[in-house]
């Protein structure tokens, strides 16, 4: 998967897990949400977990906290998933 296919498989995990917070929610979809940071967003220790598991099934592959951790934004964890799945 490249990693625009990635970001927006990302993008749609995070709408249908609502793991954006109702007040982060307009934000996250604005131009250029994709380098917000995560937390920024509301996404909390415990929805990563379910981010992780979400992703694992779209991807074929463990997802781990860390990598979330060390790509915070959806563009980062686009192109790291991109470039470590090919």
């Amino acid at each position: 998967m490249n990693r625009e296919a990635t970001k927006a498989m990302l993008l749609e995990v995070l709408r249908s897990l609502e793991l954006i917070s109702q007040s982060e929610k307009a934000t996250a979809l604005e131009p250029g949400a994709e380098d917000i940071q995560l937390g920024e967003l509301g996404i909390d220790s415990m929805a990563v977990v379910d981010l992780c598991v979400a992703v694992e099934d779209r991807i074929g592959r463990e997802l781990r906290v860390e990598e979330i951790i060390d790509n915070p934004t959806v563009n980062l964890l686009a192109a790291h998933l991109a470039t470590s799945s090919a």
